[in-house]
């Protein structure tokens, strides 16, 4: 749980705080290196090769390797799949078990084999280690190499059950859900430092989780309000070597990913104490055990530079699924020519998204996606918008737990020129598509992109379609303004001015410092979500762009959009829009005063754009008869 917010670092202590005395729930114990062979056994049962813990003897001889082969004939759950492991819950014997399966069948994890330990043995060896280092893990109790699952060769390695435990994240969200909010305090901050407690003394005795987020951590209830917390997934873990200071801020980083999202910065901050007072403790109890050579500034500034790092990693690595067949997305193949991409599930489920709890399969797809033009055969039902430069469709998805409501639009060409630049690839909706989903993978919420349909000659782009998710409830900034100005009291008004002027300034600022710029940045491709405060999501993809060379530029472009957008609006003042320049220049290191000056030059370039709009609205009803 890093801390990417140094504002609040001038109410901070720069020196590590004093050592708790209470003594660690956890026993104090040297790591044993000869312990790891002659602790080990390796056994034949029913012609399969085992290595195992002593004790597991009754335990391997009593299951026939058929079972261990075939799962799903033997009554057992299965609670994790995908392309390169399937982990299946069992009770052999009375006792529960995860049985974790390690494919090794694609050329890649082949090669990989060859320069280091197969996963199934890694995450062995690193059970034992944490085991013998007094580390609060899963245990491993045996494991077998090259098995055969149906048409796949795997390696299996089975583990004790910790029952009853919950993810991290998922607890997480159930402490802070809590309405007494003192109880809620208290529960979270004991389980920031049973985290704080079980990294530090997992870095002190030499052992990195290089996969360390919140999903891979476990809560165990032990008793009324307190709580254990246990490493899984060790298969990427480093172990038996210093943890040095670089490595320290990046597992931290790793952790910060979702807690940024989840927890607040006192949160952070806590657990970042409580860290540091743990190293401390645990300092003089393992052969790797030193201090830390950053103070706690230093080190929460490490961290909120480590951070950035990470999720833009992590970023990247989810827009490229976008672009082919997996767990979230998969390729259409449509009659017509027609070729695409559609969304399978969700990563991360929300409230606000139908779209994202339901599973769709690519037969679906196909299906509806059938015959992709019927939607714009003439019919004026259901049309958002025909224009020149778009055909926009409202529609219904027929899904089998819920009708899913649609927006499809099909870009034109509205001149010669235009038709000729879009021949050439990426087509609009591709383009679309692929920041869409960028937008939602930064928590920049969008209207999300659910198919994007093209049809090509060769490398020219003939056509194409965008499908997102309706949003219904929610109407564009401009007529929420407009129906709350006539609609409410003048003491409503302002609240409601004051309350909009503050979120949609931090939407705008966010959207940019995620390095992206919106070129037709207007109220009317705002939507607005009732509530308190109200949400806002943008819509109109095309607009959307990466930031680059000239970022600054197409900052204050976006803001005179938005100026102009609001000029019009009944109710808005001069001091309301100038209301929202200062809110969107609050912690982008401007100096207080330095809003005049980017005003008087915001309201010069908003008089010639007005201008230059009434020159442009005049000339599209000479040639096309309206606005």
């Amino acid at each position: 749980m890093s801390l990417g917010l140094q504002q609040r670092m001038g109410t901070v202590s720069a020196t590590t705080p004093r050592l708790v005395t209470t003594a660690p729930p956890f026993p104090r114990v040297t790591v044993d290196r000869s312990a790891s062979a002659e602790a080990d056994r390796h056994a034949t049962y029913d012609g399969l090769a085992w290595s195992h813990q002593p004790g597991a003897e009754a335990l391997l001889a009593g299951v026939p390797a058929q079972a261990w082969c075939q799962p799903e004939n033997q009554g057992w759950q299965r609670v994790k799949q995908n392309t390169s492991r399937e982990v299946w819950r069992a009770v052999i014997r009375g006792s529960p078990y995860y049985l974790k399966y390690y494919f090794h069948d694609h050329w890649l994890r082949l090669l990989r084999r060859l320069f280091r330990d197969a996963s199934c043995r890694a995450e062995w060896e690193a059970g034992r280690f944490a085991q013998r280092a007094g580390l609060p893990a899963t245990r491993p109790v045996a494991y077998a190499m090259n098995l055969r699952r149906g048409r796949r060769r795997c390696d299996l390695l089975v583990s004790e059950a910790v029952e009853p435990a919950h993810v991290l994240s998922d607890f997480w969200r159930s402490l802070i859900s809590d309405d007494d909010v003192r109880r809620r305090r208290q529960d979270a901050a004991q389980l920031g430092e049973r985290l704080a407690e079980m990294i530090a003394r997992a870095h002190q005795a030499g052992f990195e989780h290089l996969d360390l987020h919140a999903a891979n951590v476990l809560v165990q209830p032990v008793g009324p309000r307190r709580y254990r917390t246990l490493f899984v997934d060790l298969q990427s873990a480093r172990r038996d070597v210093p943890v040095g200071d670089h490595a320290i801020v990046r597992n931290l980083a790793q952790l910060n990913q979702w807690f940024r999202r989840n927890s607040s910065v006192g949160d952070r901050l806590r657990f970042l104490r409580a860290y540091l007072r743990w190293r401390n403790e645990y300092e003089m109890t393992f052969p790797h055990g030193r201090p830390i050579g950053l103070t706690f500034r230093q080190l929460v500034a490490a961290l909120g530079r480590a951070a950035e790092r990470h999720a833009r990693h992590l970023w990247a690595q989810r827009d490229r699924r976008t672009a082919r067949d997996g767990r979230y997305f998969t390729r259409l193949r449509l009659p017509g020519g027609w070729r695409g991409m559609a969304v399978v599930s969700a990563k991360h489920a929300t409230d606000d998204s139908l779209a994202s709890r339901l599973k769709f399969e690519r037969s679906w797809w196909q299906q509806q996606l059938a015959q992709p033009l019927r939607w714009f055969a003439g019919e004026t039902t259901g049309v958002c918008k025909d224009s020149h430069s778009a055909s926009v469709r409202r529609a219904t998805l027929i899904h089998d737990l819920q009708p899913l409501p649609v927006i499809i639009k099909r870009p034109l060409a509205r001149s010669g020129r235009r038709r000729l630049a879009q021949l050439w690839p990426p087509s609009r909706s591709r383009r679309a598509w692929g920041i869409g989903h960028a937008l939602l993978h930064r928590d920049l919420p969008t209207a999300r992109p659910l198919a994007m349909l093209e049809r090509r000659w060769g490398p020219f782009v003939l056509d194409s379609m965008l499908i997102t998710e309706a949003l219904p409830g929610t109407r564009d900034l401009e007529s929420h303004l407009r129906d709350a100005y006539e609609s409410s009291s003048p003491r409503g008004w302002a609240r409601t001015k004051h309350t909009l002027a503050g979120v949609l300034a931090a939407h705008l600022r966010q959207l940019h410092e995620r390095g992206f710029q919106h070129r037709d940045c207007k109220a009317s491709n705002i939507l607005v979500r009732p509530g308190f405060p109200p949400r806002l999501t943008w819509i109109d993809l095309d607009g959307i762009r990466r930031a680059g060379r000239f970022a600054h530029r197409r900052r204050f472009d976006a803001l005179v959009r938005l100026h102009v957008s609001l000029c019009n609006v009944p109710g808005l003042t001069r001091t309301d829009r100038l209301r929202v320049l200062r809110a969107y220049l609050t912690r982008l290191g401007h100096a207080p005063d330095s809003w005049r000056e980017l005003w008087r030059t915001l309201t010069r370039a908003a008089a010639r754009k007005q201008s230059a709009k009434a020159t442009r609205r005049a000339w599209k009803l000479k040639h096309y008869g309206r606005e």
